[in-house]
């Protein structure tokens, strides 16, 4: 008897990453930079942290379970490749993952905003690689024939780890979503699709 996920994640995924984007390419440099008053972050340093977190994610899952296959490509982040701790002028400090989870209000607060365009272009690699990576995992392990109990394992437990950074995701939007309906007085749900 096949054991078919329950879920379709991918989908779930691409849905959250096209609004994200469209949330993002929506606003000027100004306006990812604003925060409210009082108030850590910005929407670009949600933005930022999306697209870290979706980066890291990848890189996480194949570093710890290489035995998925070779062909889910390699376990470095794209934001090691291209060197943007150094480009953006992020704090070295912040260790090897800096990925915005877990520091201070204070650190959140004075980390700086990309450009528009380049943060775009990092979140849509992320959310890409992120998006591929899931697509080949569902194709490959649709169910669980001809796989022994340690791959079914990790691959119940890759799947967990799916579902917790979607709901990550989806929190992220939200507060996205309200700090620009406090910014424009428009959130996602007043605006046109």
């Amino acid at each position: 008897m096949s054991n078919f996920a329950a879920y379709d994640v991918l989908h779930a995924f691409q849905d959250i990453h096209q609004v994200v984007l469209g949330l993002v390419e929506s606003l000027d440099d100004a306006q990812l930079k604003w925060r409210p008053e009082n108030y850590a972050t910005a929407i670009g340093f949600h933005a930022w942290h999306l697209a870290r977190e979706s980066d890291y994610l990848k890189a996480a899952i194949l570093q710890h379970f290489p035995e998925i296959g070779a062909d889910f490509g390699e376990s470095k982040q794209i934001w090691f490749a291209e060197n943007l701790t150094e480009k953006w002028g992020f704090p070295s400090e912040l260790g090897a993952t800096a990925v915005g989870t877990g520091i201070s209000d204070e650190i959140a607060a004075s980390l700086p905003i990309p450009p528009k365009e380049e943060l775009v272009a990092y979140l849509k690699r992320s959310y890409s690689a992120l998006e591929q990576f899931i697509e080949l995992l569902d194709a490959r392990y649709a169910n669980f024939d001809q796989v022994d109990e340690t791959m079914q394992k990790a691959i119940k437990t890759i799947r967990l780890n799916l579902l917790v950074f979607l709901t990550h995701d989806c929190r992220h939007l939200g507060m996205m979503e309200c700090m620009k309906g406090l910014l424009t007085g428009f959130g996602s749900a007043t605006e046109k699709r």
